[in-house]
């Protein structure tokens, strides 16, 4: 994780390096710059998670430094420490959505905690982009596979066996596969000889009966694993697939 200061003053760039508690910090690198220009020359070489900066410097301005980061690297959490308390710039940092603006002179263990945070929600904001990138990665394997000739039932049987304690639906499984409900419901049955819902309920009971045989988990906690929150449904639809309660089942199986 990087962290970028910029300050056209030098002294102040050190102040910060010197009086930091960086051991409590999880940045790999600190870098720095003092001028509007040597900062996008720091954005351009590699990716930052934290800008620290001011707002005056001689060649542009924090504000406008945070604008440019805003468009092009928009992972950057953005912290602004000026001596200017002036409304208007306050108002200006946050429509650019800087996570802070601090006022000069700060306690360097405040701007610890400020970069703390700061670290934070960079970190966040990285793996809740990984999160996206690997959710899109999946749609686009799914619909790749369409186009490629796979068939939608395959795909939502797959989809089905690993997800089984998600609450799943025909509409949900149909635009996962890129296809319409019915269309869905006809080569699914075709395939398979038997309905979703009646698909989805057979792995359910049989991934259930496995679990309660094992013996280590509870009742309610099986229940949850094969989707259902509520113990008396699940106790329910168990019985008409096993003719006796998961409880029963249980101890037949655990003796």
């Amino acid at each position: 994780m990087k962290l970028l200061i910029v300050d056209d003053e030098m002294f102040a760039v050190q102040g910060i390096m010197d009086g930091v508690n960086w051991e409590e910090l999880s940045f790999d690198a600190v870098l720095k710059a003092y001028s509007y220009t040597q900062a996008i020359e720091a954005f351009q070489g590699s990716f930052i998670d934290v800008l620290l900066c001011d707002i005056e410097m001689p060649d542009g301005s924090g504000l406008e430094l945070v604008n440019y980061v805003n468009q092009h690297s928009p992972g950057t959490q953005c912290v602004i420490l000026s001596c200017h308390d002036e409304f208007d710039f306050a108002r200006q940092a946050v429509s650019l959505n800087c996570l802070d603006y601090v006022l000069k002179p700060v306690r360097y263990d405040v701007l610890t905690g400020i970069l703390k945070n700061a670290a934070a929600a960079a970190e966040e904001r990285s793996h809740r982009t990984k999160m996206e990138n690997l959710g899109r990665q999946y749609v686009d394997s799914v619909a790749q596979k369409n186009r490629s000739g796979a068939d939608a039932a395959g795909i939502v049987m797959d989809y089905i066996a690993s997800h089984l304690d998600e609450e799943l639906s025909v509409k949900q499984l149909s635009a996962l596969a890129f296809v319409s409900p019915d269309h869905l419901t006809r080569v699914f049955k075709k395939k398979y000889g038997k309905s979703i819902p009646d698909m989805i309920l057979e792995r359910r009971m049989a991934l259930a009966g496995e679990l309660l045989k094992e013996g280590s988990m509870s009742i309610a906690a099986v229940s949850g694993s094969v989707g259902y929150s509520n113990y008396s449904y699940f106790s329910e639809q168990f019985k008409k697939v096993y003719g006796m309660t998961p409880r029963d089942y249980q101890k037949n199986h655990t003796k």
